[in-house]
């Protein structure tokens, strides 16, 4: 029953948190406060600040887990809906995919080894610009660390949040598709929430990105490991 209780109350706590910070959002637009990145800085401070163990939140933690997969389901609505687009520039979309992963994969393999990192910590951090759930498998495919597969995950996905619209407004992207590649390719599911604030269409296009890259990435990454390691 308490177990519950816990449960309850921090999913509650998640929820008001997210609908407070959302508010605050709309009403000042800036990417420190996407709901993503600020709920999660202020429920890390809670937790800090009351000294309550990071297991005790997971309780409903892992009840909002299990839901949010069921979530990308809404991702086939905006697919459906400019599917005729997507189809259209479908060897753009792949071949913009394909070079993303290949150098994504490439850059990360020179720095690391620079850096000296061991093999574990380099597969934790390849499939850092995949969504959460894929990463997750690449890295158990792989012997790399999933806890630290998805801290990269996140850091990534954050980091294209914030920094991927000034980098389209300076580079002055006109195009909706390099809009919505550049963010859904580089930073997954995260980009593509940000992609949707720009609108509808581009928000597509980020899911399909996200999606392919996914797929590709499940493929290309174990390839390369296999051939260089």
């Amino acid at each position: 029953m308490i177990k519950l209780i816990i449960g309850i109350c921090m999913v509650l706590l998640t929820i008001c948190l997210f609908f407070l910070v959302k508010k605050l959002y709309l009403k000042y637009p800036t990417p420190l406060f996407n709901p993503s990145l600020f709920v999660s800085f202020i429920i890390i401070m809670i937790l800090l600040l009351f000294n309550i163990p990071y297991e005790t939140y997971m309780i409903g933690g892992e009840w909002i887990n299990h839901l949010l997969g069921s979530t990308v389901v809404t991702l086939a609505y905006p697919l459906y809906k400019y599917k005729k687009l997507i189809v259209k520039y479908f060897r753009v979309i792949f071949t913009s995919i394909l070079v993303g992963v290949m150098v994504n994969f490439i850059s990360l393999f020179i720095f690391l080894n620079l850096l000296g990192y061991s093999k574990e910590i380099m597969f934790s951090f390849f499939p850092k610009s995949v969504t959460t759930p894929v990463a997750i498998q690449i890295a158990e495919l792989t012997a790399a660390v999933p806890s630290l597969t998805v801290v990269a995950v996140m850091v990534t996905g954050f980091s294209g949040m914030i920094i991927g619209p000034y980098i389209i407004k300076t580079c002055k992207f006109q195009s909706d598709l390099a809009k919505g590649m550049a963010l859904g390719n580089a930073a997954h599911v995260i980009g593509t929430s940000r992609a949707f604030e720009y609108s509808l269409e581009i928000g597509s296009i980020s899911s399909a990105g996200m999606i392919l890259s996914a797929i590709i990435s499940s493929i290309l990454i174990p390839l390369f490991i296999l051939i260089l390691f």
